[in-house]
C-alpha cells in the first residue's frame, strides 16, 4: 500500500502570519511537490483586509479556521504537521495537555519565530510546549537547548522539542545582487506599526525622508505602509500616527517626490536602489535579496522605544547600523559576512522542514504505545 502524500496545515491570521505562510508553503512544495500544503485563516484573530489577502493569496486558496476547526484539525489525524509563526492558544491549551502529547495519530506542531526577536524569552517560552522548534540566529539554538532542559526538569509532562535553525524570510542572501540595480533610482523607507513610538519620533522621520527627497530631486523617495490607514486595526501591532495621517495634518508643501506606496514588500524590493528601516523586518528582506540597506535607530525619542535597544543589539555586528549623517548622505555599510552566517539559514529550509517531521513521528509513534 502506498503511503498519502504528507499534509501540512500552516495558519495565519494578519499580515505577518501570512507573508510567512506563503514563502514557507513554496519552500515546502519546492522541497516535496507530492505534499499537500494547506493555508488555514485563523478567524478569531484575523485583522487582514480583502486588499492584502488579494495581494498574498489572489486565488483564495486557503480555509477558514475558527477555534473548534483549528483544535480538530491537530486533533484528527486529518494533517500530519501543523507549522506556525504564532502558538495561538487553542495549539498552546492542547500542548500543554499530557493526553493530548500522547495522543497518537495527532499532528505534530513546530513552531517558527514570527519574525526578528527583539524580547526571545517571551519567545522561548510560547514555543516551549511545541513538538519541533526553527529558530536564529544560530546561537539561540544553544540558548533554547538549554532553556528547554531546564524547563523540562522542572515539568516531566514536557519534553524538549527538536530545535533546528531557519525562518522562509531569514534564507541565505543570493550570491549577486540583483542585475538592474545599477539602473535603480528609487529609494523606499520601510515603515513600521509601532515604531518610532512617539509621533515626534515619527515626525523626524518624515522630516528625514522630505530632507533626502529634497537633497535628491532625480530620486523618488517612498514612504512604504505596512499598511493603510484603516487596516489591521486588530493587530498585535496597531498603529497609532500613521504616516499618511502626519503628511495629510502638516501645513506645509511636500516634495513631489516624496511619496507613500501600499505595494507588497517584494514588489518594493524589486524597484529599491536603496532600503532604509529604522525597527522593520524589511531590513532583513532587503540584506537577503542584495540591496543595499541602512538601518536608522538614532531617530527622536528612541530611548523610549524598547524596540530601537533590541534592533541596536540584533544588528550590533551587521555593518548596516547608519548615523543620521551617514543617512543624510546615503553612506550605507556592507553586511558583515560573519553576521549574514549567524542570522541567515540555507535555502533548504523545507527538506530540513520535512527532515524534523520525519523524526518526530517515530517518536510520537513510541509514546502512544
Amino acid at each position: 500500500m502506498s503511503r498519502r502524500p504528507t499534509r501540512l496545515l500552516i495558519p495565519f491570521c494578519d499580515d505577518s502570519t501570512l507573508i510567512f505562510a506563503v514563502r514557507l508553503r513554496a519552500l515546502l512544495h519546492e522541497a516535496a511537490p507530492s505534499a499537500s500544503v494547506i493555508l488555514g485563516c485563523y478567524m478569531p484573530e484575523e485583522g487582514l483586509s480583502r486588499r492584502q489577502l488579494e495581494m498574498f493569496v489572489p486565488d483564495g486558496d486557503y480555509l477558514l479556521l475558527t477555534d473548534e476547526g483549528l483544535v480538530q484539525a491537530v486533533q484528527d489525524g486529518q494533517y500530519d504537521a501543523v507549522l506556525t509563526s504564532r502558538v495561538f492558544q487553542p495549539l498552546r491549551s492542547l500542548l500543554t495537555t499530557p493526553a493530548f502529547r500522547h495522543h497518537r495519530g495527532r499532528a505534530q506542531v513546530i513552531a517558527f519565530l514570527g519574525g526578528l526577536d527583539f524580547f526571545p524569552e517571551r519567545g522561548f517560552a510560547n514555543r516551549m510546549p511545541c513538538d519541533g522548534v526553527f529558530l536564529f540566529p544560530q546561537s539561540d539554538l544553544k540558548t533554547f537547548a538549554d532553556y528547554a532542559a531546564q524547563q523540562a526538569a522542572h515539568d516531566s509532562s514536557l519534553g524538549a522539542p527538536l530545535v533546528d535553525f531557519g525562518h522562509p524570510t531569514f534564507l541565505e542572501p543570493a550570491p549577486n545582487p540583483p542585475g538592474d540595480l545599477a539602473d535603480r533610482r528609487d529609494i523606499y523607507f520601510f515603515a513600521q506599526a509601532i515604531s518610532p513610538l512617539t509621533r515626534r519620533g515619527r515626525v523626524h522621520v518624515l522630516n528625514v525622508m522630505t530632507a533626502l527627497a529634497e537633497a535628491y530631486p532625480h530620486r523618488d523617495v517612498w514612504i512604504k505602509l505596512r499598511h493603510l490607514p484603516d487596516e489591521n486595526q486588530t493587530h498585535l501591532h496597531r498603529e497609532k500616527h500613521d504616516y499618511a495621517r502626519l503628511m495629510d495634518s502638516a501645513r506645509q508643501p511636500w516634495p513631489a517626490n516624496l511619496k507613500l506606496t501600499a505595494c507588497s514588500m517584494q514588489e518594493a524590493i524589486e524597484r529599491a536602489a536603496l532600503g532604509i528601516t529604522c525597527t522593520s523586518t524589511a531590513a532583513i528582506d532587503l540584506i537577503r535579496e542584495g540591496v543595499p540597506t541602512m538601518v536608522y535607530v538614532d531617530y527622536v525619542d528612541a530611548y523610549m522605544d524598547p524596540m530601537a535597544a533590541a534592533m541596536r543589539r540584533i544588528f550590533a555586528q551587521s555593518g548596516v547600523i547608519v548615523t543620521l549623517d551617514d543617512l543624510l548622505h546615503l553612506r550605507h555599510g556592507t553586511p558583515d559576512p560573519d553576521w549574514l552566517r549567524e542570522m541567515f539559514c540555507p535555502r533548504d529550509l523545507g527538506q530540513r522542514v520535512l527532515a524534523m517531521l520525519e523524526r518526530l513521528q517515530p517518536l510520537a509513534s513510541s509514546a502512544s504505545e
